[in-house]
């Protein structure tokens, strides 16, 4: 009797997303399921054609990191060349099997392929039955179930791990370049201060006027290389995203008053609401902070004066759901599309104004996904804007929706 039942196996198989904490839980819950002292999930290297052990249970570091294996060759190459599952009584009768260094039960093997959409990924090998037996095709039928949601969630992390892999080429090229900038602006700036405070000499209104325009544009563009820099660590994973346990309904709560100073300053009726008590979860404080401040901060800037926003926290069980809504000029229906695209900025109903650098809405949409949320938007043309976003409590119950 497993202490864990199947779909609990299943849930556990797809919760890690980095490769390696998905191989390792794949590999604890098959050796459990079938109750077996020994197994190796390999993985298929498709330039070198060749499988490699990635984790393993009851075989030596020295084999795990040697064992190569050309496609066709062995029997886990043949069953990942052939793509067909193995049931082998007696290894000593089969050919194909080559005896590794190890202390074997008897002679019994399992080997399923790992599929996923017609492409090979690797191969599941296990032996040593922990009550000594034979393997049955009930065992087979068993791996072969769990090999289809051991396929489905490595073949999940290895595109995880190559978005990151380009993301981290992408965030060197990014910190380069804004090294780069900042040093010159940064010099830029500063000779527009000092010709501001009139170090070097009198200048006239007009003059002053010119330099305050040159150092605002010159803190626009200081502020677009951060928040690039920022887009492209959060790509990459690189964000330093620590979750706590904590509770969602403080952090809102100290957002809206930070930002009630800048409602009241334009007479908005900024207002919050959300359920009495606590709610605790797992999140990033810093992060779903700045989330919050990007919404609410873009509504109270967009909405006119004695206009409202409107701020709801609601706890939906095993979700938490935020919104933030405003009665300004709303979003225009050519860009609804596109409201959450890398450096589109959204020109509000009515309107002519440039209203963004391009990255504040992108740079939320990041962070909710992160926490495994989802984030949408509802607005119509001079009715207002609703953003909305949903948090699991649990990033597992992602998989259970």
């Amino acid at each position: 009797m497993h202490t864990k039942t199947w779909d609990n196996i299943v849930k556990d198989i797809h919760s890690p997303i980095e490769l390696e904490d998905c191989l390792d839980t794949a590999m604890e819950r098959v050796t459990d399921l079938l109750g077996v002292g020994m197994g190796s999930l390999m993985l298929l290297d498709k330039e070198n054609q060749e499988l490699s052990i990635k984790t393993a249970k009851g075989l030596s570091e020295e084999v795990i990191r040697d064992a190569r294996i050309r496609i066709g060759n062995g029997v886990s190459g043949w069953v990942a060349k052939n793509r067909k599952p193995l049931l082998i009584k007696d290894i000593e009768e089969d050919k194909r099997f080559k005896r590794r260094e190890g202390k074997y039960h008897n002679n019994s093997l399992l080997s399923v392929p790992l599929i996923k959409k017609d492409r090979v990924l690797g191969v599941i090998n296990v032996n040593n039955k922990n009550d000594r037996g034979v393997f049955k095709e009930s065992d087979l039928d068993k791996l072969m179930e769990i090999s289809e949601h051991i396929s489905n969630a490595v073949d999940r992390a290895l595109k995880y791990e190559e978005v990151k892999r380009l993301s981290q080429i992408k965030l060197d090229f990014v910190s380069t370049v804004s090294h780069e900038l900042r040093s010159p602006l940064a010099a830029v700036k500063e000779a527009i201060n000092l010709l501001l405070e009139e170090i070097p000499g009198k200048i006239n209104e007009r003059q002053r006027s010119f330099l305050n325009i040159s150092r605002n544009n010159v803190d626009r563009v200081l502020n677009l290389i951060n928040e690039l820099l920022d887009m492209s660590k959060l790509e990459a994973g690189k964000s330093g995203m620590k979750r706590n346990f904590q509770d969602i309904c403080d952090i809102t709560r100290q957002v809206y008053e930070t930002l009630k100073i800048n409602a009241d300053k334009k007479n908005i009726k900024l207002k919050l609401v959300m359920p009495k008590g606590a709610i605790k979860m797992w999140f990033d404080e810093a992060q779903i902070a700045r989330a919050l401040m990007n919404l609410i901060g873009n509504a109270v800037k967009f909405t006119q004066e004695n206009g409202m926003v409107d701020i709801r926290l609601e706890d939906l069980g095993r979700f938490v759901k935020f919104s933030v809504i405003d009665n300004g000029p709303g979003i225009r229906e050519e860009d609804m599309d596109r409201v959450f695209d890398k450096f589109y900025s959204v020109i509000k109903a009515g309107t002519s104004e440039v209203k963004s650098t391009g990255l504040g809405l992108p740079i939320t949409k990041e962070i909710v996904e992160l926490h495994r949320g989802r984030i949408w938007v509802d607005s119509q043309a001079r009715h207002g804007a609703r953003f909305s976003f949903t948090l699991p409590k649990d990033i597992r119950t992602v998989y259970e929706r």
